[in-house]
């Protein structure tokens, strides 16, 4: 018996054709900004709940920070409140926050909300709400903590609350800050730990800094006289840090001074540099003053 051996070829290795690389880039792109979309999605969503600077009243902010230094109960307890009962503005008072601060004395934690406002309001979707409002109010509370006030409090100097009033110089326009008034030469403390994310002459605001405080916020210091040293964009300040000294510069080519009486212009803003959004510095000025 003869045996047959049969020869068989061995298939050849499988190529990509070259056509099939733009379709595989192609897949490969659609996936990174699907995932891309989502993750905007997920972050944009996560943070549509929070509060935004000037979604609270700046006048109604004075009132709950006014209270947690008088009476010690942390100022978006009774901002929560009001939020969570849904308080028509004209509503909200000092009185009527200052009773609710009665049945929160000596709160130390969340959890003791149930037991501390069962007298004022025992309903548990109450509580439920309550406990959301302080969640959003988070962003807030991280601008309204951990900072210093722009100059030395032994220090002379006056403010008040200028924030929207009319401006001319350039086009009509609403003031985005506030004005403290103070002699040229005094020092400027940057009021938190950040970047340094604009320096140098700006023709509204003179000799400037902008600094991104590890809160988001856009930190602006206008009308120096000086810087302290010689700052960058990209370096790190600390909170207290001397960055510059009070001045008039500003309203004019580089080097114009005297168009105004020297003080310290500083704003506020929150979103990105090519879209900053101010909001009224004033009632967490008075804060960190007494704080300070």
């Amino acid at each position: 018996m003869s045996i047959e051996y049969y020869y068989r070829p061995e298939r050849p290795a499988r190529r990509w054709r070259v056509a099939s690389w733009p379709r595989l880039i192609l897949f490969i792109l659609t996936i990174i900004l699907a995932v891309t979309a989502l993750v905007l999605l997920f972050l944009n969503l996560f943070q549509a709940g929070r509060y935004k600077p000037d979604d609270i009243d700046s006048e109604h902010l004075s009132i709950y920070f006014e209270l947690e230094e008088e009476t010690g109960v942390p100022w978006h307890y009774l901002a929560a409140v009001d939020l969570a009962e849904k308080v028509p503005p004209e509503e909200i008072s000092k009185e009527r926050s200052g009773k609710i601060a009665l049945h929160l004395a000596w709160i130390e934690d969340i959890n003791q909300l149930p037991s501390m406002l069962a007298e004022y309001n025992d309903d548990r979707s109450f509580i439920r709400q309550v406990r959301k409002e302080i969640e959003a109010l988070s962003d807030l509370r991280a601008i309204y903590d951990d900072k210093v006030f722009p100059l030395d409090v032994n220090d002379e100097y006056s403010y008040e609350d200028g924030y929207g009033d009319a401006r001319t110089y350039g086009g009509e326009r609403s003031h985005e800050g506030i004005d403290l008034m103070a002699d040229t030469g005094l020092p400027i403390r940057s009021v938190c730990d950040g970047v340094i994310e604009k320096a140098g002459w700006n023709e509204l605001g003179g000799y400037r800094l902008g600094i991104r405080g590890k809160d988001n916020i856009y930190y602006y210091y206008a009308h120096l006289s000086r810087y302290e040293g010689n700052p960058e964009e990209g370096d790190k300040v600390t909170k207290g840090q001397i960055i510059g000294y009070v001045g008039d510069t500003g309203y004019g080519p580089e080097g114009t001074t005297g168009q105004f009486e020297p003080h310290l212009h500083f704003g506020m803003y929150y979103g990105k540099n090519n879209s900053l959004t101010p909001f009224n510095p004033y009632p967490f000025l008075k804060a960190w003053e007494s704080g300070t």
